[in-house]
């Protein structure tokens, strides 16, 4: 063998060994922010969605931005409905009777994983667990509210509610009360936003 073809197959194994491959892109996390006045706030505050920037603001009376946190809205078939509503329930840890698992009697171990998608009669020596929804605030009578769920940011994923990031919703559900008034909105925030721009 040439001296020349040596070196040819040397370069063109290194080359082949130094390739680098196709990394796949990271899921974007969900990000959330608490303004150095949300601890001391007092007063009633409100919240806007915006479902243009998947973002909810939660604001004092006089507009200041307290918090600001990344949110998921629902999915195409099961969207998340716009207008003005008043929080009318309240719980640190609510499950859904409507999306859950079937899982074993006295273990939990699943046997189901979408409950809802299951056709005939519950599997024998089951039980239902709806699925967690912690910090839950709900905004309509048929079952939607805000509340804490995985996503990825500026993807739609729910069947409707309006899922957050654990560490931003736990600071809404402190501040917020029955009653408090959420605005879900198809367009942009007024007020400037708490969170890094989206690069």
């Amino acid at each position: 063998m040439s001296f020349r073809l040596l070196i040819l197959l040397a370069v063109a194994t290194l080359t082949a060994c130094h390739t680098p491959k196709p990394v796949a892109p990271q899921p974007l996390m969900p990000r959330w922010k608490v303004a150095p006045e949300c601890e001391t706030a007092k007063g009633s505050v409100r919240v806007e969605v915006s479902l243009a920037s998947s973002t909810a603001q939660l604001l004092a009376k006089d507009g200041t931005v307290l918090a600001e946190m990344d949110v998921s809205p629902g999915v195409d078939g099961h969207p998340t409905p716009t207008g003005k509503f008043r929080v009318t329930e309240k719980m640190p840890l609510k499950r859904s009777n409507l999306y859950g698992q079937y899982v074993k009697k006295g273990t939990e171990e699943v046997v189901v994983a979408r409950a809802w998608e299951h056709e005939g009669p519950r599997p024998e020596g089951t039980a239902y667990l709806g699925i967690a929804m912690p910090w839950w605030m709900r905004l309509t009578s048929d079952g939607v509210g805000m509340h804490v769920g995985g996503f990825e940011r500026g993807k739609p994923t729910s069947h409707g509610c309006i899922r957050c990031p654990e560490e931003g919703q736990k600071v809404f559900f402190e501040k917020c009360r029955v009653g408090t008034l959420v605005h879900v909105h198809e367009g942009e925030h007024e007020a400037p936003s708490l969170l890094m721009p989206v690069e």
